[in-house]
């Protein structure tokens, strides 16, 4: 690996994709490489193959490395929700007489509000929603300023051992001896939610073909987590059940799914066709609609209970911002989940050209944040910003 250059594994819930990448100007990226392999997937924290999921690891690594030119040394490995536990803490201490603030107090501020992960799951990252000083300003970055003390609310994110042991042993295997585990959700919410937005809560919904992950974000930080193992498949699953199930092959049901319009009217004997290298298909459109929307209305019912849970007055008027290739890819599927969940929903995704598609959140939000612990760790970054910070 270059100096610039990291790699990425994004773990999502039906295929892994090794991304290799540096940072180029105006804060976009220089891909170097990549590779995605489809694999069985997990469902509550626990992986259906793991010998399968080794054989999509070990072929997206290959076909990543063919293309960059050079053999990956060191790799950032994306931790889903389902395999995370979030955990928020105040923290308060107070200094003898007012001074500045120094890194080495973020670092006590820390260390005071850590307690050990509950067993079976092991500290990977911690996270800041704000600071506050003594004058009761609220800030992300307090070093410099004067105050005679410092509060913190701080985020501790916690993975599962179980994955971490799986993940860590396949790599070391294969050669990788330098392993970083990072957090997607809060790889996502820095990367894909603007600042100012996150100076209020902020709710963000990454959904996937498999897995769900709901987050209400503040700061740089998270306060809640939620995780469900309903997708986008759970979507697609409906065409098979009730009382007209379909006969048609899985991936023929998402191509139909893509070319319907939820917001869109059409006649009784409307339908849509597909065309493969076999034969085609005809279904009626209006079924069609009825089975995405029986499945949307699934996901709601999971999104609902999260809401219910953290329930928050500052929460009442925030959209939900969508993510994920899940659903993010059915027309008119923001409007129906505004309709059915009574809230503003928006789809966010990376802001970057050809590349602005909810379904490349995860991975381009891991190359972000593993290009800035990257330059974090750097010793110029290290000598200027204050060792031990």
């Amino acid at each position: 690996m270059s100096r610039k250059s990291v790699a990425v594994l994004d773990v999502g819930s039906a295929s892994v994709t090794v991304l290799i990448g540096e940072r180029g100007v105006n804060n976009t990226f220089v891909f170097k490489g990549a590779h995605t392999e489809a694999y069985d997937g997990f469902a509550d924290a626990e992986f259906f193959d793991i010998n399968g999921l080794q054989s999509a690891v070990y072929a997206c690594l290959e076909g990543a490395q063919r293309s960059f030119g050079k053999r990956i040394r060191e790799l950032f490995v994306g931790v889903p929700g389902e395999f995370i536990k979030v955990e928020t803490k105040r923290c308060f201490m107070s200094f003898q007489s007012k001074r500045r603030v120094a890194a080495y107090d973020l670092t006590a501020l820390y260390e005071q509000g850590y307690v050990q992960p509950e067993q079976g799951y092991t500290l990977i990252r911690r996270s800041l929603v704000c600071y506050i000083t003594s004058d009761k300003r609220r800030t992300i970055n307090p070093i410099g300023m004067v105050s005679d003390s410092l509060e913190g609310y701080l985020s501790y994110f916690s993975a599962d051992d179980r994955f971490l042991d799986i993940f860590r042993n396949m790599l070391l295997e294969y050669g990788i001896k330098h392993i970083e585990f990072l957090p997607t959700c809060l790889a996502e919410a820095l990367y894909l939610i603007p600042s100012e937005t996150r100076d209020e809560y902020a709710i963000l919904l990454d959904i996937d073909k498999l897995s769900m992950t709901f987050s209400v974000v503040c700061g740089n930080g998270i306060v809640y987590q939620g995780s469900s193992s309903v997708g986008g498949g759970h979507v697609i699953a409906q065409f098979y059940l009730g009382e007209e199930p379909v006969d048609i092959p899985y991936d023929v049901a998402e191509a139909l799914v893509e070319k319907i319009n939820l917001s869109s009217k059409e006649d009784a004997s409307a339908t849509i066709d597909y065309i493969d290298k076999k034969r085609s298909y005809t279904l009626s459109a209006r079924f069609v609609k009825e089975r995405v929307r029986d499945g949307l209305d699934i996901l709601c019912e999971v999104i609902d209970r999260y809401l219910e849970v953290f329930e928050d007055k500052n929460l009442d008027y925030k959209p939900i911002l969508l993510t994920g290739c899940g659903i993010s890819n059915i027309r008119g599927v923001r409007e129906h989940l505004s309709g059915r969940l009574n809230r503003v929903v928006e789809i966010i995704a990376p802001r970057l050209p050809y590349y602005n598609k909810a379904a490349q959140s995860s991975l381009l939000s891991l190359l972000d944040m593993a290009l800035e612990t990257k330059r974090e760790k750097s010793f110029l970054y290290k000598f200027f910003n204050g060792i031990g910070g």
